[in-house]
C-alpha cells in the first residue's frame, strides 16, 4: 500500500493546502452537485438536485461547513464533526469497523444505521465505510431530523451529505506533509486540470499512520496503531449547455490494531489475541444532469464494494478462551432519477424514483480456545465430584469451533414527491412544502452455520468393563429467512420569512429504519443445539434400553424446536419528529443565529444490547418498545469582519425510553445509552493579512473547545461518562505558495471514556471494561499550494 500511495505522490508532483476558492469563481458556476449557491455569513449554502427550497429556507435544521471551516478545525474525518453540529455526536471507538452517529439522542451502534451517509450524491449502506478521509471537500451538509420523505429508509436521525471538490471549478496542484506525537505521519497529494474548456479531471492521495495510544501489557505491541491510504479520481464533462456528466471513483486500504479495551479492576489491556482491522473500500459513482426548458432530469448511479476482516479477543483477558475472526463482504448498487422544476414560479416540486440492491455475506467464526475448553472440562469434572455414580466426561479436542457463514440480502424501490409552494394564500414570504415517500425493502439472512470439535469420551464407572465411547456433538443449521415492508413517508412543513434576514417554520415529518436479521445472536442458539446434541447423542450411546425422543435411558420427550426467525430478527423502527425552528442574519450580515426546538416520538426503537453468551461477548439489535427525545438547538456565528470569526452551538436532547419492559425489568424513564445528553462547542478563528513587505504573507489562529456529556452506557443508567470537554488549536504561517501549521487535538490530554461495557466470564466472574478516549496530540504540517 505504502508503495502505491507514495507512486501517486511522485505522479502528481503536488504537496496539498486546501485552495481558497475566490467568491466570484463560486457565484459564477452552478454550484458543486447543485443548482444555485448561497452565502449565509462566511458558509457556502447550496441548493440540493431533488429539494424544492433553497437551502437556506429549507424548513428543517441544516448546518453546513464550507472548506474554511473544514480546514481551520483540521478536520480530517467524520468522527472529527462531533461538536461543530448541534446535537450530532459520532464517538471514536479506535477502529473504522464501527462508527455509529448519534443525531438528537437517537442512534445505533449495530444494524441499520439511523443516519445516512452520501458522498457525492452516492449513498453508503454500512457504517463500517463510514469512517474515511476528508481529503479536498468543498462542503459538508447535516440535516438534522427526520428526512424520510426525500432520502428514504435509514435517515430517521437526519442526513451527512459530503460533496467533494469539482475539477472544472478549480485547477491546480496542492500537497502536504505532517508529522506529530505518537508516530503520526502523513502526506497528501492532489492535482486538479481542465482537459479543454469542458472537461475537467482530478486526482487526490494520500497516506497516514500513526503508531497508536494504547499498550497491550499481555504483548507489550501497540494496541490501536493505524495505517491507511487511499486515493480518488474524478471526472467532469459539460456535455454541452444543457447536459452535464461527472464521474468518480474512490478506493482506501485501511490496516488497524484494534479494541483496547482496557479491564477497570486491573487497569490493564490483556488481550492474549490481539485484535486487528482490515479494510478496502471501493466506491464509484456516475452523475448526469440534463436542464430542459423550466426543469432539470437528474440520474445518478453508485457501486460500492468492501471487504474487511476483523479479530477480537471476545474474552478481553490474557487467557486463550473465545477469539472471533470476522470476514464481511458487501456489494451495493443504488440508482435514483428525478425531475425537478427549475423556475422561478412560486409552485416548485420534484418527482424521483429509487432502487437499490445490497449484498452483504458475513463469516463469523467463533472458537472456544485451549483455556476454554479446560474451563468446561473443569466444570464437568467438578459435577462428578468422585461419585462412581456419574461417569467420567472427557472433551476430546483442545478447540471448539462455530463457523458461519451469514449472507444478508437487501433491496428495495421507492417514489417520491415534493411540493413547495410559496407566497401562500397570496401572502409574500409564506410557504408550505408538503410530500410523500412510497419505501418498499426486502431484507433476508441465509445461513450455514455449525459446530465443530465438541466431541466427547464417556468412561462409565458402573457397571465395570464397559469400554469408553465417543459423542459426537457436532450440530449445524441451514436456514433462510426474508421479510417485506412498505412504508409510507409523509411530510409537511409551513414556512414564513418574516423579514429578508429572518424566517422561520414548523414542520412535522416521519422516519423509517429497517428491520433485520442479528447473526451474532446465532451463536447462543448454536451452543444451546450443541447441548442438546451432546445429551441426544449420549443418550443414544448408553447400554440398556432407551433412545431418541424419550423413555427410559433417554432425554425428554417434546424438547420444543427453536423458533430461528424469531431469536435472531428484530422490527422496523418508525418515528415522527416535530420542530419549531428558526434563522436569523442581523448588523449587516455579521451575526447569524439559527434554533430549534423539536420533539421526536419513536416506536419499536431498536437498541444496541451487549449480550453475554456464556463468557463471550456479542452485541444484538433488539426492539425495546417506544422513546422519545425533545430537546433545542442553537448555533450563533459573528463576523464583524472577514478575518474574525468567533461561533457557538449548543445542543440538548433529553432522549428516553418511554415504554421499555426487558426481562421482567422496566427500564421505561431511563435515558437512552450511548448517546450525550448535551454537546457544546466554542471557538474564534482568526487571520490576519500582513503587509507586502513582511517576511510573511498571513497568519491564522482558530481555537475550538467542544464537548458532550453525560451520556449512559446501559438502559439500567447505571455506568456513565460525566460531561467532558476537549481544546483543539491550530496557528498556520503563510507565505507565497507555502504554509506551516501547528496544530494540537485535546490538548489539555482531558481524560474520559469513549466505551464502556461489562462481561460476565466463563466462571461466572464479572468484569468491566472501557476504551479509553484519545490522548493529547500535537504535530506540524508543511503545506505547499500551487493555483492555476
Amino acid at each position: 500500500m505504502k508503495n502505491l500511495i507514495l507512486f501517486l505522490f511522485i505522479s502528481t508532483v503536488s504537496f496539498n493546502l486546501y485552495a481558497q476558492e475566490s467568491k466570484q469563481d463560486q457565484l459564477q458556476a452552478n454550484g458543486e452537485d447543485s443548482i444555485k449557491v448561497y452565502y449565509l455569513n462566511q458558509m457556502v449554502v447550496n441548493t440540493s438536485i431533488k429539494e424544492t427550497n433553497l437551502m437556506k429556507n429549507i424548513p428543517s435544521s441544516v448546518s453546513v461547513l464550507s472548506p474554511r471551516q473544514i480546514s481551520d478545525g483540521n478536520i480530517e474525518s467524520l468522527t472529527e464533526l462531533s461538536g461543530y453540529i448541534p446535537n450530532f455526536f459520532i464517538p471514536s471507538y479506535g477502529s473504522k469497523v464501527s462508527t455509529p452517529v448519534y443525531i438528537r439522542g437517537i442512534g445505533a451502534r449495530n444494524g441499520p444505521q439511523t443516519v445516512s451517509l452520501y458522498v457525492d450524491n452516492v449513498p453508503r449502506f454500512n457504517t463500517s465505510t463510514y469512517d474515511f478521509e476528508l481529503q479536498d471537500i468543498q462542503r459538508v451538509e447535516v440535516l438534522r431530523g427526520a428526512q424520510g420523505t426525500l432520502y428514504g429508509r435509514n435517515a430517521i436521525g437526519g442526513i451527512v451529505n459530503i460533496y467533494t471538490r469539482s475539477p472544472l471549478r478549480h485547477q491546480g496542484l496542492a500537497a502536504s506533509v505532517g508529522a506529530g506525537n505518537y508516530g503520526h505521519f502523513h502526506a497528501k497529494a492532489s492535482t486538479y486540470n481542465k482537459l479543454g474548456k469542458s472537461v475537467g479531471l482530478s486526482l487526490t492521495g494520500y497516506y497516514k499512520r500513526h503508531n497508536g495510544y494504547f499498550v497491550n501489557d499481555e504483548t507489550g505491541d501497540r494496541a490501536d496503531d493505524s495505517e491507511s491510504g487511499g486515493a480518488r479520481l474524478k471526472l467532469e464533462w459539460l456535455i454541452s449547455s444543457k447536459l452535464t456528466a461527472k464521474v468518480f471513483s474512490h478506493f482506501e486500504n485501511t490496516s488497524q490494531s484494534a479494541f483496547p479495551y482496557m479491564n477497570l479492576a486491573s487497569g490493564r489491556i490483556e488481550n492474549d489475541f490481539p485484535g486487528s482491522y482490515n479494510r478496502d473500500l471501493y466506491t464509484n459513482g456516475l452523475s448526469l444532469r440534463y436542464f430542459g426548458n423550466g426543469y432539470s432530469l437528474n440520474y445518478t448511479a453508485g457501486y460500492q464494494f468492501a471487504k474487511d476482516r476483523m479479530k477480537v479477543d471476545q474474552d478481553f483477558s490474557p487467557e486463550s478462551i473465545f477469539t472471533l475472526n470476522q470476514f464481511q463482504k458487501e456489494h451495493a448498487l443504488s440508482q435514483e432519477l428525478t425531475l425537478k422544476s427549475e423556475s422561478d414560479h412560486p409552485y416548485q416540486w420534484v418527482l424521483g424514483a429509487f432502487a437499490f440492491s445490497n449484498n452483504n455475506t458475513i463469516k463469523a467464526p467463533v472458537t472456544i480456545e485451549k483455556d476454554g475448553v479446560a474451563i468446561l472440562q473443569a466444570q464437568l469434572d467438578r459435577i462428578g465430584g468422585g461419585n462412581p455414580a456419574v461417569p467420567e466426561i472427557t472433551y476430546v479436542n483442545d478447540q471448539i469451533g462455530f463457523p458461519g457463514t451469514y449472507k444478508k440480502p437487501s433491496s428495495g424501490v421507492a417514489i417520491f414527491h415534493q411540493s413547495t409552494l410559496n407566497k401562500l394564500f397570496g401572502v409574500n414570504g409564506l410557504s408550505a412544502t408538503g410530500g410523500v415517500r412510497f419505501d418498499y425493502e426486502r431484507t433476508g439472512i441465509d445461513l450455514d452455520a455449525k459446530s465443530q470439535g465438541a466431541d466427547i469420551q464417556i468412561k462409565l464407572k458402573q457397571p465395570p468393563g464397559v469400554p469408553p465411547f465417543t459423542v459426537n456433538g457436532d450440530t449445524s443449521f441451514l436456514e433462510s429467512f426474508s421479510k417485506n415492508y412498505l412504508e409510507i413517508l409523509p411530510k409537511l412543513a409551513l414556512g414564513y420569512k418574516v423579514s429578508e434576514s429572518t424566517s422561520l417554520y414548523l414542520s412535522a415529518s416521519k422516519g423509517y429504519k429497517s428491520g433485520g436479521y442479528n447473526e451474532q445472536a446465532f451463536y447462543k442458539v448454536l451452543q444451546s443445539s450443541l447441548m442438546e446434541s451432546l445429551i441426544r447423542n449420549a443418550f443414544q450411546g448408553f447400554p440398556g434400553p432407551g433412545g431418541p425422543g424419550g423413555g427410559p435411558g433417554g432425554p425428554p420427550s417434546g424438547t420444543p424446536e427453536l423458533t430461528l426467525e424469531e431469536k435472531m430478527s428484530y422490527e422496523p423502527e418508525l418515528s415522527w419528529t416535530y420542530e419549531l425552528g428558526g434563522r436569523s442574519e442581523m448588523h449587516d450580515r455579521k451575526l447569524f443565529t439559527t434554533f430549534a426546538v423539536f420533539y421526536m416520538n419513536v416506536d419499536n426503537i431498536q437498541i444496541t444490547r451487549i449480550v453475554d453468551q456464556q463468557g463471550t461477548v456479542g452485541r444484538s439489535v433488539t426492539n425495546a418498545g417506544q422513546s422519545e427525545s425533545k430537546g433545542v438547538e442553537l448555533s450563533v456565528r459573528y463576523n464583524p469582519d472577514p478575518s474574525f470569526t468567533l461561533y457557538g452551538e449548543y445542543g440538548f436532547a433529553d432522549a428516553r425510553l418511554s415504554n421499555y419492559a426487558q426481562e421482567e425489568i422496566d427500564y421505561s424513564g431511563n435515558y437512552i445509552p450511548f448517546a450525550p445528553r448535551h454537546t457544546m462547542n466554542l471557538g474564534v478563528s482568526y487571520l490576519h493579512e500582513l503587509k507586502k513587505e513582511s517576511f510573511l504573507d498571513q497568519i491564522g489562529i482558530n481555537i475550538q473547545y467542544a464537548g458532550a456529556g453525560k451520556m449512559y452506557w446501559t438502559e439500567a443508567n447505571d455506568e456513565y461518562q460525566p460531561f467532558y470537554g476537549r481544546t483543539n488549536g491550530k496557528i498556520s504561517f503563510k507565505k507565497g505558495n507555502f504554509g506551516l501549521d501547528f496544530w494540537g487535538k485535546n490538548i489539555f490530554n482531558t481524560g474520559y471514556n469513549a466505551f464502556y461495557f461489562s462481561s460476565t466470564d466463563m466462571r461466572g466472574f464479572e468484569s468491566h471494561y472501557v476504551q479509553k478516549g484519545v490522548p493529547s496530540r500535537v504535530g506540524v504540517t508543511l503545506n505547499y499550494n500551487f493555483d492555476k
